[in-house]
């Protein structure tokens, strides 16, 4: 089984991606004793980057020995339904260790029948002329007189380049080297036909028309019986024989290839009709895709989407239980989750084993102390996380230890460069941006821009900030984003999300609902947001050259805020303003409900706002409690100029808005900024009126 596999071959599941393995183990036993039972399509969903080419290389490795069949449909050509049949077969047909290997006479004599070469016209010459190609295709040496049809497809398939039709065919027919064709034909023509081998003939007789019409619905029936042959064997080759796993097909990125689609479309009706029977057959497909669009059906890709599954919900009974009766529901897509902290720390101390062994230098422990930040930025998105455990090695190496102000701003490997030295190329902020948003049009990538400015793109789209682009683009990146699975829940606004401690969402208990008296903003709403690691890239590229520039920043966050203004939602205003430093006016308005008896709701609102973006130059090598002290200096000065209550309470939000950027949250461990925000809360504490203890604990969550 995949666990005994696992522990045998020592191959753990990739960060993350722990319970999709514990499905696919599931789902890919064999109960014995016991009948066949319905196997689901188990799609893996997630972004570029996500980890799921990393789980089918995992499934791969631990099923080494059983038929398992792995087709990268990227780089493959688009084909007909059949010839992925096909494709699966040559595979599932090859010599595994431990395991007998399967047969499929009934597909290979369907292949041979359709061939354009076969002059198939009565039912005593297609006998003669089948059992000749049967008789040719088992000679080594004349294979390829056996059909140029299937030559051409083992090109197009790319499964053997010298000579293509004799593997394939050698491969499909062993075991029955030595069988007389007679026998062969009896065996294989059981499954054509329904009154006998003369209805069984005119059947191959009719698929061999049919497949030189070139009339879309003849070759929609050859597909179909072909696929319908692919099932009988299987399902005839396990009735055989007791296996214990059944067999597993991995097909790598459905969505970038039509024909897989289509494969599979016809693969599940052919299932559902068999179904009626309470016949099925063994194959378990694990397919992935970085967009909802390759999965029929509802699915939407919002983070809340009831169609796709968390893999910690995901089970065998669980799909059952959600399957359609008689006809089952055959998909079962599951949305790949991010690598919490653990996962991010434990990925450091492989990268720096790894390093280690490499280069033959100590570990130094260094990345793992780096988690913090790592995590923060990208939420555990596990190409990147890679990415940035690498930049971090990269960055060490000429600065301090906790010197990581220019993380993103540090140069990526070129691929074949010759050593450190040579590592000069792109920045890793640019590069990963290009590579998570690849197959968006440049207008689509420059709206994604503007709509990470706002706070949601429910804002972005209302305030008008796309009017100005081209159409197209304009109509068709909020479905791209939500295809492309990059809408996310909104995180929760609190001390866990700056750089303190204690629980994360602790302030999000309240009582009211939007547009309530005591939230008159839609801050809570819980529409769907970017992916805050998106939207963090996205913001560096709007306010950083060589495209960004102060003055667009400015003109999209005043329009943001006065759109804010004029519907009566003054926090998302201030928090726009605060975005382009009018932090006179946030001090302004936290300075009035110091006063209130229940300070929670204002610690909700002031978190609130101080999330605003900071535009880049805000962004130095300078240490950050100076820099927010300059901060409320520069932009307050009013309210600096009082001690008591004035400039804390600046100083408190600069400095609460330099930590919503992670880049300012260093050292990673223990921010520095910690220490000035827990003193201004103490300092706030003692102006406080009716509830200082509240003040006192937001303290304590930022101090040791």
């Amino acid at each position: 089984m995949l666990q005994a596999a696992t522990a045998q071959t020592g191959h753990a599941p990739p960060a993350g991606l722990a319970e999709v393995a514990g499905l696919v183990h599931e789902c890919w036993a064999r109960p014995q004793p016991g009948p066949d039972r319905p196997l689901p399509v188990v799609v893996l969903l997630g972004r570029p980057g996500s980890g799921k080419t990393y789980a089918l290389d995992h499934f791969e490795a631990v099923t080494e020995g059983a038929p398992v069949a792995r087709i990268d449909l990227a780089a493959a050509a688009e084909q007909r339904p059949h010839e992925v049949a096909l494709h699966l077969a040559f595979l599932l047909a090859r010599k595994h260790r431990g395991s007998k290997p399967l047969r499929f006479p009934r597909l290979l004599l369907g292949l041979l029948a359709v061939q354009p070469q076969l002059s198939l016209t009565d039912r005593t010459q297609a006998t003669r002329e089948l059992r000749r190609a049967l008789r040719q295709a088992r000679n080594r040496g004349t294979a390829a007189d056996a059909g140029e049809g299937i030559a051409g497809l083992v090109e197009t398939l790319g499964l053997s380049p010298v000579p293509g039709i004799d593997l394939i065919l050698g491969v499909l027919l062993r075991g029955f080297e030595y069988m007389p064709a007679s026998t062969f034909l009896n065996r294989a023509l059981a499954s054509y036909g329904s009154s006998g081998p003369a209805s069984a003939l005119e059947e191959l007789v009719e698929l061999n028309r049919r497949n030189r019409t070139g009339i879309d619905a003849d070759r929609d029936f050859v597909d179909r019986r072909l696929c319908l042959a692919f099932l009988d064997d299987l399902t005839a080759v396990y009735h055989r024989t007791r296996r214990a796993h059944n067999s597993l097909a991995l097909l790598d990125d459905i969505d970038r290839n039509h024909g897989a689609t289509r494969f599979l479309a016809l693969l599940l009706a052919l299932r559902t009709e068999r179904a009626r029977a309470e016949v099925y057959d063994p194959l378990l497909i694990v397919a992935t895709s970085s967009t909802t669009q390759a999965v029929p059906g509802p699915c939407d890709g919002g983070p809340d989407d009831p169609h796709t599954v968390h893999p910690a919900d995901a089970s065998y009974a669980s799909w059952r239980a959600g399957a359609g009766t008689p006809l089952y529901d055959w998909w079962y897509p599951l949305r790949l989750r991010d690598l919490d902290e653990v996962e991010v720390a434990l990925e450091a101390s492989r990268f720096e084993s790894a390093a280690a062994r490499r280069t033959g230098r100590p570990e130094s422990g260094v990345l793992p102390r780096s988690t913090p930040l790592v995590h923060r930025l990208t939420y555990g998105h596990p190409w990147s996380v890679a990415q940035l455990h690498g930049a971090v090695g990269r960055l060490l190496e000429h600065s301090p230890e906790d010197d990581l102000h220019g993380l993103l701003d540090t140069p990526v490997e070129e691929p074949g460069a010759a050593g450190p030295g040579a590592a000069r190329g792109r920045q890793l902020a640019a590069a990963v941006r290009d590579h998570l948003l690849a197959g968006l049009t440049a207008g689509q990538r420059t709206a994604a821009t503007r709509i990470a400015a706002a706070r949601t793109p429910k804002a972005a789209v209302n305030a008008g900030l796309l009017n100005g682009q081209p159409e197209n683009a304009r109509d068709t990146v909020m479905r791209e984003l939500r295809t492309r699975l990059w809408l996310s829940s909104p995180v929760p606004e609190d001390a866990n999300t700056r750089g303190g401690r204690g629980p994360s969402g602790y302030l999000r208990s309240w009582s009211g609902h939007p547009g309530s008296a005591e939230t008159p903003d839609t801050t809570y709403d819980g529409r769907p947001v970017l992916h805050p690691w998106l939207r963090l890239l996205l913001l560096d590229e709007l306010s950083g050259p060589p495209t960004g520039t102060e003055e667009e920043w400015r003109s999209i966050h005043s329009t943001l805020a006065d759109w804010h203004d004029r519907h009566g939602q003054p926090l998302d205003c201030l928090y726009h303003r605060l975005a382009v430093n009018r932090l006179d006016e946030v001090v302004r308005r936290f300075a009035t409900g110091l006063t209130a008896p229940d300070l929670r709701p204002w610690l909700r609102e002031l978190y609130h706002v101080t999330a605003a973006p900071v535009y880049r130059a805000q962004l130095s090598d300078a240490p950050p409690t100076r820099r927010s002290g300059e901060l409320a200096r520069e932009h307050a000065p009013e309210a600096y100029e009082d001690r008591s209550l004035g400039r804390p309470l600046a100083e408190l939000c600069a400095a609460l808005w330099l930590a919503g950027d992670p880049r300012n949250r260093l050292p990673p461990g223990n921010p520095e900024l910690n220490y000035k925000i827990s003193a201004m809360f103490r300092q706030l504490a003692m102006a406080a009126d009716a509830d200082a203890d509240t003040l006192l604990d937001e303290a304590a969550r930022f101090s040791d």
